[in-house]
C-alpha cells in the first residue's frame, strides 16, 4: 500500500472473525494448558471465556489501567504458584495469560493482527514442552488455522480465507524443509533455559521400597529409543540398562546414592583402544535418544570412559550429562557387554555397602549365617542364595502377597509368601550377602528392550523397568551382576516382562492392534531421530546420503542457495500475482499524489477529488504539463470511461506519475 500507516488497520473487524480468533487462541494454548499447573490453566480459561463475553457487550476494548492490574495480578498468580517468573515453566505461564490479556485491547486490525503473532510465539512455547510426534499436526492445523485468519480479518469471504491459507501452507512448505535441512538444531539451549527439578511422572524413583517397581512397569510409556552402530546385533539377555545404585536402607526402603558423590578414580574400566585390538571382547557403540530426566543416562554394563564428552560418572558407573536441558537429547555411549565391574574398593566404600539397619529382617540374618558357613567362598555363596529360591519353589509375580510391616519385608518374602517381583528378589539378595559381611548393593534400570528390525533400533518402555543386584567378589577385586530374577524366571530375562507372567498380569501391556503400534513407533522413532533431534550430525549423514558430503563447501552452500530459491519462487509467484490482482494502479498513483502536496490525516487526504488537487497545483504553480495531462486522463478513465483501462495501461500510467512527481 502507498501509506505507511493505511486506514484499514484502524477498522474494527467482524465481531465473528474476533470470536473465531480467540477459539483459534484456545486450541493453540491446548498443549500448554495439558502441561502448565491446573490453575494457571483455570486463570488462562477464565480470562478468555470473559473476554467472548465481552464481545457481546458494547464495551470494546479495556482501559489501560485494567489491563496493567489484570498484568500485575496474572505474574503475581503466576510467581506464587510456580515460584518464579524466568525459565521454561514460569516464563511461559506468564506468556500464555500475557497473550490473552493482549486480546482485551483488541479493537482495530492491528491490534489482532498483533494478537495473531502472539500466537506464533506461544506455538514455541509449546514445543518446550512436549515434543511428541502429534505435536506436528497440531503445528499444522494451527498454522493453517492462522494463515486463514489473516483473511477473515482483512474482510475475505471464509470460503476465500481458507482456500488461500491452505494454498500459502503448501507453498511454504518446500522452502520450510530446504531451511530446517540446512539449518540443525543446536547441542546447547539456544537461550540456556534452566530444566525445571519437577521430577518425571513415569521415570525410575530415587528409592525402591516393596511394589515401587511392579507399579512401575505397568506402564508402556516408552523411556528412550536406542541404535546400535554397524547395525550389531545384541541379545535381549545382554541388554541390562543401568540408572542408579541403591546403597542405603532405612527402616525397610533403599534409597539412591546422590548424584553429587563419584567414585570414578577407584572404577578398573578397560580402554576402548585395548578392546577395540582384541576380537573377543564384545564392545558396542550406540546411540541413546532420551528426554532429559535430570541428567541420568541409561547405560548398558558397562559404559566406558571413552563415550561422548559432556557425561560424568557417580557411583556404581553410573553415567550422567553435566549439561542438562529440557527436551530430547541423543547421547553417544561405548560399552563392554560385561557382568563385572573391576574396582579398587577402598575401606569407606566397603563400609558403606555393609551397611543395615539394625533390628529388623531377624530371620534374614540367620539364613545369611548359615549359607555363608556352608560356602567355600564368595562364588559358591551366591550359588548357594540362588539355590535356595530354586529349591523353595519361589515365584515370579506382579502381584505377590507381601507382609503389612515394610521394616520386615524381606523376612516375609524368604520365609511366608515366597513370591515376588524383581524388587523383591533384589532386596533380599543384597540383605543376605550384607548380612554374611560381603559388600552388595541393588542397581536399577532397565532390562531388555523391543526390536524394530524394520528400522533397526530398540525400544525399551516402563515395562523394562528392573532391578539386579552387584555382589562384590573379594578374591578377584570386582563387583559381579547378579540377577536373581533370572534364576526364578529366565524369560523375563531372555523375552521380556510379556512371556514371564500369566496373559491376566500383562493383558494392559498388549497392544489391541499391533500393526497399528508398530507403525506408530516407528514413526515416533524416525520424528525423534530426524525431526526433534536433527542436529549437525544427522545434517552430516543426510549429506552423505546425497553425495554432498565430500563436496567443496562453496558447492554445497551453492546448491544450498539454489535450493532455497528454487522452492521459493512459487510461494513468491502467488503472492506477486495477488498482488498485482488485488492493487490498483490508477488508485494508487493518485493516492501518491494526494500525499505528496497534503499535509494531515489519512481520512482528509481521501476527501480530496481530482479536480480539486489540479486547483491546488494551480493555486501553487506546481502544475506541469505532465501532472496535468495524466490527472486528466484519471478523471476520464475513472469518470468517464465505460470501462477501466487494462491492467498494464494502468501500471504504465502509474510508473508516469511517479516519474512526474519525482520532476515535480
Amino acid at each position: 500500500m502507498w501509506l505507511a500507516d493505511p486506514i484499514f488497520l484502524r477498522k474494527t473487524p467482524k465481531v465473528r472473525a474476533q470470536f473465531l480468533l480467540l477459539l483459534m487462541l484456545s486450541w493453540v494454548a491446548l498443549p500448554l494448558l495439558l502441561e502448565l499447573p491446573f490453575t494457571v490453566s483455570v486463570a488462562f480459561g477464565f480470562l478468555l471465556i470473559m473476554r467472548m463475553l465481552l464481545l457481546m457487550t458494547t464495551l470494546k476494548k479495556l482501559p489501560l489501567w485494567a489491563l496493567v492490574v489484570l498484568l500485575a495480578v496474572s505474574a503475581g498468580w503466576v510467581y506464587y504458584k510456580l515460584g518464579t517468573v524466568i525459565g521454561r515453566d514460569g516464563g511461559v505461564a506468564l506468556l500464555l495469560l500475557m497473550v490473552v490479556l493482549k486480546a482485551y485491547e483488541g479493537e482495530t486490525l492491528r491490534d489482532w493482527q498483533v494478537l495473531l503473532l502472539a500466537q506464533i510465539i506461544l506455538m514455541g512455547g509449546a514445543l518446550l514442552f512436549n515434543q511428541h510426534m502429534l505435536m506436528a499436526p497440531w503445528i499444522i492445523i494451527s498454522l493453517f488455522c492462522l494463515l486463514s485468519s489473516l483473511g477473515l480479518l482483512a474482510g475475505i469471504e471464509p470460503k476465500a480465507a481458507i482456500k488461500q491459507g491452505a494454498v500459502v501452507l503448501l507453498l511454504s512448505l518446500p522452502l520450510a524443509v530446504i531451511l530446517f535441512i540446512v539449518v540443525p538444531r543446536k547441542n546447547t539451549p539456544l537461550w540456556g533455559i534452566p530444566p525445571t527439578s519437577t521430577a518425571t511422572s513415569t521415570g525410575l524413583s530415587d528409592t525402591m521400597d516393596p511394589g515401587s517397581i511392579s507399579h512401575l512397569v505397568q506402564s508402556n510409556e516408552l523411556a528412550f529409543n536406542v541404535t546400535f552402530a554397524q547395525d550389531v546385533t545384541v541379545k535381549p539377555a545382554d541388554l541390562y540398562w543401568r540408572v542408579l545404585v541403591m546403597g542405603r536402607n532405612e527402616n525397610g526402603v533403599w534409597k539412591a546414592v546422590n548424584d553429587q558423590y563419584t567414585d570414578k578414580q577407584t572404577l578398573l574400566l578397560p580402554k576402548r583402544s585395548e578392546l577395540e585390538k582384541n576380537a573377543d571382547t564384545r564392545l558396542v557403540s550406540y546411540e541413546i535418544t532420551i528426554k532429559d530426566d535430570n541428567g541420568r543416562v541409561p547405560a548398558l554394563d558397562q559404559p566406558l570412559a571413552d563415550s561422548q564428552a559432556d557425561i560424568s560418572r557417580q557411583v556404581g558407573n553410573v553415567v550422567r550429562l553435566e549439561k542438562r536441558r529440557e527436551g530430547l537429547r541423543r547421547i553417544h555411549l561405548y560399552s563392554s557387554l560385561s557382568a563385572q565391574l573391576r574396582q579398587n574398593l577402598n575401606p569407606t566404600l566397603r563400609r558403606f555397602y555393609l551397611e543395615l539397619p539394625a533390628g529388623i529382617n531377624q530371620q534374614t540374618r540367620i539364613l545369611a549365617k548359615q549359607l555363608a558357613q556352608q560356602s567355600k567362598n564368595t562364588e559358591d555363596f551366591i550359588q548357594r542364595i540362588l539355590t535356595y529360591y530354586r529349591e523353595q519353589h519361589f515365584q515370579y509375580t506382579l502381584t505377590p502377597q507381601r507382609g503389612g510391616e515394610k521394616a520386615n519385608h524381606t523376612d516375609y518374602f524368604l520365609f511366608t509368601s515366597h513370591e515376588g517381583f524383581c524388587e523383591d528378589y533384589a532386596d533380599a539378595t543384597v540383605w543376605l550377602a550384607r548380612a554374611a559381611g560381603i559388600p552388595a548393593r541393588i542397581i536399577t534400570g532397565y532390562q531388555g528392550g523391543e526390536y524394530h528390525p524394520d528400522g533397526q533400533f530398540w525400544q525399551i518402555r516402563n515395562k523394562d523397568a528392573h532391578a539386579w543386584v552387584e555382589i562384590w567378589i573379594a578374591e578377584k577385586n570386582l563387583w559381579q551382576r547378579i540377577d536373581p530374577t533370572g534364576t526364578v524366571s529366565a524369560t523375563r530375562v531372555d523375552s521380556g516382562i510379556e512371556n514371564a507372567l500369566p496373559a491376566e498380569q500383562t493383558e494392559h501391556l498388549t497392544p489391541k492392534y499391533p500393526w497399528i503400534k508398530k507403525k506408530f513407533d516407528q514413526g515416533q522413532f524416525y520424528w525423534q531421530q530426524w525431526v526433534v533431534n536433527y542436529d549437525t550430525g544427522q545434517r552430516s549423514t543426510l549429506f552423505s546420503k546425497f553425495g554432498l558430503k565430500n563436496l567443496p563447501s562453496w558447492l554445497v552452500l551453492f546448491i544450498i542457495i539454489v535450493g532455497i530459491i528454487v522452492t521459493s519462487l512459487p510461494l513468491m509467484i502467488w503472492v506477486w500475482r495477488q498482488g498485482r490482482n488485488n492493487t490498483s494502479p490508477l488508485i494508487d498513483g493518485f493516492n501518491l499524489l494526494k500525499k505528496t502536496i497534503i499535509e494531515g490525516e489519512e481520512d482528509e487526504i481521501l476527501a480530496y477529488g481530482p479536480q480539486e488537487i489540479k486547483q491546488m497545483l494551480e493555486e501553487a504553480n506546481m502544475l506541469t504539463p505532465d501532472i496535468a495531462t495524466l490527472v486528466d486522463q484519471f478523471i476520464l478513465w475513472q469518470y468517464g470511461a465505460n470501462q477501466l483501462p487494462s491492467k498494464r495501461q494502468q501500471r504504465v500510467w502509474y510508473r508516469h506519475m511517479k516519474r512526474a512527481i519525482r520532476k515535480m
